[in-house]
Order: C-alpha cells, then structure tokens, then sequence
C-alpha cells in the first residue's frame, strides 16, 4: 500500500506523493464517524413533547411539557414529582408573560394536548369546571384582581379527572 504500481509511477495523475494512511488512522477515523453517526440517530429518536403557547397583548411565549406521559395515558407517580414542577415555576425556566388586570389571555395547545383533555389552573384554581377538547381558550383575568409582584402562576395540565398526562407551567405577571 501506498506505493504506485510501476506502470504508473511515470504519470503523476495515478500516483499520490503522500503517504498512504495507516490502518491505525483508518481505524480512528472510522470510530470517530461511527460514534458521530450514532449519537445523531440517538438524538433522532427523541420524541419532542407537545407544545402550549401563552399570549396577552403582544407577547407570547411557547413551552414544551414539563412533563409529558408518551407511552402511557397518564403520569405515573414519581414520573413528574412536585420538585421538577417547582423548579420549572422559578427562576429563568419559566416563561413570563406580562398580563395587566382587564387583559385578555388565550392558550393555545398541540393538538395531542386537546385530544388528552386540559385545563388551564391559576395557583389551585381551575379556570373550566370540566377539560377542554378544543386547541384553544382565552379568558380575561379579572380587572379587580391585583397581580402580586412576584406574579401568578398558570399551569396547563393535560389530562381529565384526577389523571394528568402532562404539565406546562407560565408566569402571569406584571409588566
């Protein structure tokens, strides 16, 4: 390997004036693509969860699920515990929505979403008395009511009676 055959040696189209590789390199090489392959068709495989997009005025966000039950009809306990929710109700991971009282504020939803049934909740509070099936709601939070400075919480929870198949979690607050 790596030498020209002699009929060739004369024409420098046939011949390489570099070195063949070594079966060493070839070896690498081939790893490194396998493990590149191999982990572009691992991240091919994850499934995306649904989607909710929260909008008032001008601004509106979009959120995946929290947690989103994929194989099962509803979240197993322990699936989505009250810490992964907390720590998606705080800090920079949760959307912020500026809401002003008298303001109107639609969600809408993936359709997978409206096919499991959900509902909107501000703090612990259902804003349907049953689960919607449609992709989209809007209500107009209350003129009366302050929005405290630290905001308001507004989960989406899929899912119907005491089953939730997934969670999304926005933040209602003051502009």
């Amino acid at each position: 390997m790596g030498r020209c055959p002699e009929e060739h040696r004369q024409d420098a189209r046939y011949c390489r004036t570099m070195p063949a590789r070594s079966t060493k390199t070839r070896r690498i090489a081939l790893a490194a693509t396998t493990a590149a392959a191999a982990s572009l068709v691992l991240a091919g495989c994850e499934k995306p969860a649904p989607g909710v997009s929260v909008f008032a005025g001008t601004t509106t966000k979009h959120q995946q699920a929290v947690c989103w039950a994929f194989d099962a009809e509803s979240l197993a306990p322990g699936d989505c515990a009250q810490d992964v929710i907390t720590e998606a109700s705080t800090g920079e991971a949760v959307a912020n929505i500026p809401v002003v009282p008298g303001e109107t504020i639609g969600i809408s939803v993936d359709p997978k979403v409206a096919d499991a049934g959900w509902s909107p909740v501000i703090g612990q509070q259902r804003l349907t008395s049953t689960p919607l099936d449609t992709t989209y709601y809007r209500f107009t939070y209350p003129d009366l009511q302050e929005i405290p400075a630290d905001g308001v919480l507004l989960q989406i929870v899929a899912g119907r009676g005491d089953s939730a198949k997934g969670i999304w979690v926005f933040r209602l607050q003051r502009p």
